[in-house]
Formats: C-alpha cells, structure tokens, sequence
C-alpha cells in the first residue's frame, strides 16, 4: 500500500513528467525537421526564395533564441509560403509553442504587432489537430489574438445529403 506520501510525490510528480515527456517529444520533431534537405515546395527552399534562411532561424529558436523565434512570427506574417512549406511551417509553430512553453512563447509574441500575432495563431489554428485548439491548452498564446473558426456553410437553398443516398438522377447516369 502507498503511503501518503508516496502518493503527493506521485500526484506532484506526475504531471511534470508528463509536460517533460511532451517537450522532448517537440524537440525530437523540430529536430527531425532540422535535418530534413531542401526540397522543392518544402519550407527551407521557400524561405530562401523570401530570402529567408529558415533552417537557421529555426536552430537558432529550437536554441531558444528569441531573436530567432521572432523573425520567425515575422515570416509567419509577411512570408510567401505556400503548400507544402506552409503545411511544414504551421507544424513547426506547434512544435516550438510546445518546445518554448505557453508562457515563454506568449511573452515572446506578445510583443509583437497585431498583424504578426494574428498571422501566428492563424496559422497556429489552422495546423492543430482535431478536435482544434481550445483555450485551456497554452492560455496565454491562446489569448493572444482572435481565433477564426472555419465555417463549413452551404449555398443558400442547398441542404445536406446525409443519407448517404446517391444524388437524385446520379444513380442512372451511372448504371447506362
């Protein structure tokens, strides 16, 4: 049987192992990222075509360097990335929000301007997985801007097939 106090160092204990356990999961990710090459479409050939050195600058924030980590929010928001390099880009922002911590992070892009900040948590929603990011998880980089929830809206007029019966006069155009 536990003694009390076994169990209050297991119940303080527990959850910085967790938190332990979910930042070194980041930084195993961003260094993953680190060694991956250049690739066309990917972040790293991007950045170069803004003129940006984005492997260097995400050393440098994965060294919680915040000089670094600024001129990334700063590409967030003024860089050109597209497809797969912004795909790649809004996992590293997880990753480094996760690496940096909530309140390390938030005091960082906090002192950036508006549009930076939107552009950070933009692309900070749109990466997260599913069910999406609540406010409880990273509060304070949560609080920092505006969340846009995607609406999935119908035209006006149109309803839904959810019976997952073939569209009206579908079925005989694909049985002639």
């Amino acid at each position: 049987m536990l003694s009390a106090r076994s169990t209050i160092l297991v119940v303080i204990l527990l959850p910085l192992a967790v938190a332990y356990a979910d930042k070194r999961q980041a930084e195993e990710r961003l260094r993953y990222w680190l060694q991956q090459p250049d690739s066309r479409g990917g972040v790293f050939s991007q950045g170069k075509l803004d003129g940006v050195d984005y492997r260097k600058l995400l050393r440098g924030a994965v060294a919680y360097d915040r000089a670094s980590l600024v001129e990334l929010f700063r590409y967030t928001a003024d860089g050109q990335l597209m497809g797969e390099g912004a795909e790649t880009h809004c996992e590293v922002l997880h990753d480094l929000l996760e690496h940096w911590g909530d309140t390390r992070f938030a005091a960082v892009l906090s002192r950036q301007s508006k549009h930076v900040r939107t552009a950070v948590i933009a692309d900070l929603d749109y990466g997260w997985q599913y069910p999406a990011w609540k406010s409880t998880e990273f509060p304070r980089t949560y609080r920092l801007a505006e969340h846009q929830k995607i609406q999935m809206a119908l035209p006006a007029g149109k309803t839904s097939n959810q019976s997952l019966e073939p569209t009206a006069g579908r079925h005989e155009k694909l049985q002639r």
